[in-house]
């Protein structure tokens, strides 16, 4: 039987026309494949199961973008760092790593090469572990994304810290280098960030100069440029100097006060240095009144060698810290001036640790110290810990039942296992312990940990 192309229905040559009576006439209106049709493409099951695909993916694609990539901006409190701490899902993954602020590295894209590696490790690990391929390319796109962002990775500090969860994107941009390191676990890998963590002290940095003298406050994170709007520009901003009849030369004051008079024979000048001095006790005055008058943390002298006397010897101020930064640093920008003045003021950052060290070595002799791991790592669970000094570098693989007080310390990472010193960091600092991470030969004993127990 044939049809012609309105879909009528003929019977065939050469046969009587009621041969095909008993065959079941097909209704003219029936859509009919086209012979020539490509059955690749398929239309029923194949058709059910593409769109059902379709609206996977979108609901992936949808799922996914809520995940954006977040800063933690600002300093890295205590409470940054507990949040971070006790984020427990899995799987949590932990990317640190190197980065930098300048050269052929950010020309080059180095950091964004190394980062891409990161994640395909990371991927790699949740693969292994039979994670489910959706999920780990949901976790992972914001990190994908952040690739394609050049800004990004011309902005970058000394070191990165990256923390991925589903639904949970956070990083922080620090000031100094991380060891390059990849894990996925249960929780989040944070004690490298504990250098990095907000302290109480602080100092104040006075770059002076003959005009323009700059006043910071520093700590441990960065510094801040502190506008005073009284300090005086200059020597000539305090100091001017007037012949009287060619005789005699009167120095006048200028923000500085009552003028002072000084009297010479001839046309004679006086010397510059007294007038710095005049200027430099007018900059002391003026810091002194705004800032000073209720501090005892150090000042910082920055300036050319000569300078730095004179300031020393009208200054009122008791805390000037004995050793200076000589040289013109008005070429510098803060963040040059800070790196130099943080290596001046090592020894200051370092009295609490020292203070520590001394507290170990004194009651080394009794049962309030220890380098057992056995005791130390369960006792920070239990606020007995009120400092801990950890060799860097060091892991401990294993688990901590809290509720049955049960230590098993065993040989090899897994994502069923815990890195031991990593959890008594966290704990330390939880209960409000401090924690030093020292080199081997700066450790108070031998070992990988060493406390200082409350009981």
């Amino acid at each position: 039987m044939g049809k012609d192309r309105e879909g009528k229905f003929h019977p065939g040559k050469g046969k009587p026309s009621g041969a095909n009576k008993s065959e079941p006439e097909i209704p003219a209106d029936l859509p009919v494949r086209h012979p020539n049709r490509n059955t690749s493409k398929g239309e029923d099951f194949s058709k059910t199961e593409s769109t059902q695909n379709k609206s996977r993916n979108e609901t992936y694609t949808e799922e996914v973008t809520k995940t954006q990539p977040e800063e933690l901006v600002g300093d890295l409190t205590k409470d940054i760092f507990i949040e971070l701490a006790s984020y427990e899902q899995s799987p949590c993954i932990s990317i640190l790593m190197p980065t930098h602020k300048a050269g052929v590295e950010v020309n080059e894209q180095v950091d964004m090469t190394v980062f891409k590696s990161a994640l395909q490790q990371a991927e790699k690990i949740l693969n292994d572990q039979g994670t489910d391929t959706i999920l780990i390319k949901k976790m992972l796109k914001p990190g994908y994304d952040l690739l394609r962002e050049d800004k990004f990775w011309r902005s970058l500090n000394h070191g990165l810290a990256v923390y991925i969860a589903d639904g949970f994107f956070k990083y922080l941009k620090l000031r100094a280098p991380l060891i390059q390191h990849v894990r996925v676990n249960t929780s989040f890998y944070v004690s490298p960030l504990v250098p990095f963590m907000v302290r109480s002290e602080y100092f104040y940095i006075l770059d002076i100069a003959k005009k323009f003298p700059r006043f910071y406050r520093a700590d441990a994170i960065g510094i801040e440029h502190l506008q005073v709007e009284e300090l005086p520009s200059g020597v000539d901003d305090v100091v001017q100097v007037e012949e009287k009849g060619g005789n005699g030369v009167f120095r006048t004051a200028g923000k500085a006060g009552p003028a002072a008079n000084f009297h010479g024979l001839g046309a004679g000048r006086p010397d510059e240095k007294e007038n710095i001095a005049i200027y430099l006790e007018e900059v002391d005055d003026t810091i002194w009144q705004t800032h000073l008058n209720r501090e005892t943390v150090p000042l910082l002298l920055a300036g050319q060698d000569f300078l730095i006397p004179i300031y020393r010897s009208v200054s009122d101020y008791k805390y000037i810290w004995p050793e200076a930064l000589t040289g013109n640093h008005h070429q510098q920008n803060d963040n040059e001036l800070y790196e130099e003045a943080m290596q001046v003021m090592k020894p200051y950052f370092d009295q609490p640790l020292m203070r520590a060290l001394e507290d170990y070595g004194n009651k080394s002799a009794t049962e309030l110290t220890s380098t057992n791991v056995g005791v130390i790592i369960p006792a920070t669970y239990y606020s007995r810990v009120s400092h801990l000094f950890v060799r860097k570098g060091s892991r401990i693989w294993g688990t901590f039942n809290e509720q049955e007080n049960k230590l098993d310390i065993l040989d090899n990472e897994s994502e069923t296992v815990d890195d031991l010193i990593d959890k008594a960091v966290i704990k330390t600092i939880q209960n409000g312990g401090e924690v030093y991470f020292l080199e081997a030969n700066e450790m108070p004993e031998q070992g990988e940990l060493a406390a200082i127990l409350r009981y």
